[in-house]
């Protein structure tokens, strides 16, 4: 086996190494914010059924912000919690048209929300 062999076979070990490292860390972090995700999408079902009760429709055009807070407090939404950390949160809803668009936010200490605002 001349050198170059040799140097292609290492290079060749440490280009799969670093692949199967950033793949490992990869699902790592989507399986961690999953459950962050899941806190927001919990966020986003309680302010569909305190919008609902409470007949509070945005305007076109206008987003109208309810706190998690407030959605807990009215017997929305159970809790913020994750793995014993308290997060913050809203909901924000708006008309566009005929449709009304949902996004939730979260602020907890590792994880927030892109766009989070407060």
């Amino acid at each position: 086996m001349n050198k170059m062999t040799k140097v292609y076979i290492i290079w060749g070990v440490i280009v799969v190494f670093i692949f199967v490292l950033l793949t490992i860390f990869g699902f790592i972090y989507k399986n961690k914010s999953a459950i962050y995700k899941d806190l927001e999408n919990r966020l986003v079902d309680a302010e569909k059924k305190y919008v609902d009760a409470k007949f509070l429709y945005p305007n076109n055009g206008e987003p109208l912000k309810i706190s998690a807070e407030e959605m807990m407090d009215n017997g929305y939404l159970e809790s913020m919690e994750i793995d014993d950390e308290t997060c913050d949160g809203y909901a924000v809803i708006q008309k566009n048209g005929t449709v009304y668009e949902y996004k939730g936010f979260i602020k907890c200490n590792s994880y927030t929300t892109k766009g989070y605002e407060k």
